[in-house]
């Protein structure tokens, strides 16, 4: 019998992480993930007991725990960083010390403990505000509008500079993602418009106009499974902009798409400009052309999947900040 590939995925309790870890499972890697539950355990809580789970509660800056756990494994998914706009403008110390220095750590020890691969996740929101009249691709200009962009950009360059040539590494730039996770979030665009629609049966606006790459939380385990799969000259030191090119939406498309065709009695009220300026549609035919990569769910079936949850109060409170980042 053929051994389970080891993969580490650091955050994966987390909304993304813990999606993440569940495809992993269902393709039969062994994972081990490392998280220190700062959004909670229920993204952990979901998976013990399963063949193949291994949850260590630590801190990725600790260093010897990393050394010992990357000693173990074939590949690592770095997901674990204090993510968002808001979550890094509380805290910038914090940010700096996870999204930067923790990182250096995990990508030094995969070099020193022979890591095969890396994948490490960056952000759409690198491309900051763009002329939205030019998609973006992997070699746009980068204009970062926040302490949580800044600080991915910055690892993108340590992770180029300073690889072993024995290591392979991919750095994602992941669109906005919604849906349904193990580690429910309910503060991203998608997510909060049908929470929103729902419980006030309106749904306010802000810059309806801007742009958003769109994508299913659960796209990201299956990109990560392809690029474990995938030949290693496709994916070795390159860098993907993940999500579909068709799947860039204005705010207020994806407003008319909830009332449209799920909830028509809901008034839409476009009100104002949203602090968050950044407006950015992004090309992602890379992505789609080397590993063949298209979306599996709509976000039709995203939204048909949040409002049947929402409206069968599987979340007693969606408002509790347990949801949010």
């Amino acid at each position: 019998m053929k051994n389970k590939i080891k993969v580490l995925v650091t955050g994966g309790a987390g909304y993304v992480g813990s999606a993440t870890v569940r495809h992993l499972l269902a393709k039969n890697y062994e994972v081990y993930v490392i998280d220190n539950l700062m959004q909670g355990g229920e993204g952990a809580s979901s998976f013990i007991g399963y063949p193949g789970y291994y949850f260590i509660k630590g801190d990725i800056n600790d260093e010897k725990l990393l050394s010992e756990l990357t000693k173990k494994v074939d590949y690592v998914v770095h997901l674990a960083a204090i993510v968002g706009e808001g979550a890094c403008k509380k805290d910038p110390d914090l940010t700096k010390k996870t999204n930067i220095e923790a990182t250096k750590k995990i990508i030094n020890l995969s070099s020193e403990n022979n890591i095969k691969r890396i994948i490490f996740f960056s952000t759409c929101s690198s491309y900051g505000v763009q002329d939205i009249n030019v998609m973006a691709t992997e070699n746009s200009p980068l204009n970062p509008v926040s302490l949580y962009a800044e600080s991915k950009i910055f690892m993108e360059e340590y992770l180029s500079k300073n690889y072993d040539s024995n290591l392979s590494y991919t750095i994602l730039r992941p669109s906005t993602v919604h849906g349904i996770s193990p580690r429910m979030r309910f503060d991203l665009i998608v997510n909060h418009f049908c929470k929103d629609a729902i419980a006030n049966n309106e749904l306010e606006i802000f810059g309806g106009e801007l742009w958003r790459p769109l994508m299913w939380v659960g796209e990201v385990g299956r990109v990560v499974d392809a690029i474990f799969s995938a030949e290693l000259g496709l994916i070795k030191n390159q860098v993907f902009n993940l999500g579909n090119t068709n799947a860039n939406k204005k705010k207020k498309e994806v407003a008319e798409i909830i009332k449209e065709k799920f909830l028509p009695e809901i008034k839409l009220k476009y009100t104002g400009k949203d602090e968050d300026l950044r407006s950015y549609r992004v090309d992602f035919s890379k992505l789609e052309t080397t590993l063949n990569f298209k979306l599996e769910k709509s976000l039709e079936d995203a939204i048909k999947e949040l409002i049947f949850s929402l409206k069968n109060k599987i979340y007693s409170d969606p408002n509790n900040s347990k949801y949010k980042n």
